[in-house]
């Protein structure tokens, strides 16, 4: 089994979305996923893309995707984080599954006003099943402030906690470097992080992806899970002919053992 976890860029303030959907959609087949947590999906119903579809764009790389008899029988669970205005101008998080789920859910991120990022956080999660092997996947993506990046942190923790005991892996863009004091506390509450675990001589910067300079994408896994994955590596890292790339984030593929 394979998961993918990838900031795949907004589609109202990153251009090129009609050819960067198909490089998605290529990259997701090309590394065989089962399972694919997205961050930054938008619905703007004056987006060309939606105006055409009334497809979010996560529904759109999944159309795609079943375009190429690919995901012909996936679920798509897909959660608002922050609605912009009233015409239902929305950006949040999707996972698409071709497991079956038992369950899913979301805790809606506390919020500190602040100048720097109004955009508001919600970390989803879905109970999945393969092989009879039964997990919890945490999807999210974190402010870029530090003081709602701090609390965003504490809240997942707390949240994660409610399931001790079960197999969990926790993935998203985290919009803070190793380095960062509080991503840390993710170590401190026993979480692994699987890059660094299987790749320790190896920086794998994940943004951007034009000349990658930081890594701010994630894959934590408590013991449950972290002895069943074998590999993890990037994608999107190569433009197409024009120089466009998949993303402004390089994705992640996570390999569990059979």
């Amino acid at each position: 089994m394979k998961i993918i976890s990838w900031n795949i860029a907004n589609y109202d303030d990153h251009s090129n979305w009609m050819t960067r959907k198909n490089l998605i959609a290529d990259e997701i087949i090309k590394a065989d996923a089962d399972i694919i947590a997205l961050q930054e999906i938008r619905f703007n119903k004056d987006h060309p893309s939606t105006k055409a579809t009334y497809m979010n764009s996560a529904e759109q790389i999944l159309t795609q995707l079943q375009s190429r008899n690919k995901f012909l029988d996936a679920k798509i669970l897909t959660q608002p984080a922050m609605h912009y205005n009233s015409t239902g101008f929305w950006e949040g998080l999707s996972i698409i599954t071709k497991n079956d789920i038992i369950e899913t859910g979301a805790i809606f991120h506390s919020h500190i006003h602040n100048d720097v990022d109004h955009n508001k956080r919600v970390t989803q999660y879905t109970v999945a099943i393969s092989n009879n092997f039964v997990f919890f996947i945490f999807n999210t993506h974190f402010s870029y402030e530090e003081t709602n990046l701090r609390s965003n942190l504490g809240e997942v923790m707390s949240y994660t906690e409610r399931f001790a005991g079960y197999p969990q892996i926790l993935v998203g863009d985290m919009n803070a470097t190793p380095q960062n004091e509080n991503i840390h506390k993710l170590n401190m509450q026993g979480l692994i992080d699987i890059w660094n675990k299987l790749h320790p001589d190896d920086d794998g910067f994940t943004y951007p992806s034009s000349e990658p300079v930081k890594r701010i994408d994630y894959c934590w896994a408590n013991d449950s899970f972290a002895a069943n994955i074998k590999e993890i590596k990037l994608i999107g890292n190569k433009s197409n002919k024009d120089g466009i790339y998949p993303s402004d984030h390089l994705g992640l593929v996570i390999e569990i053992k059979d």
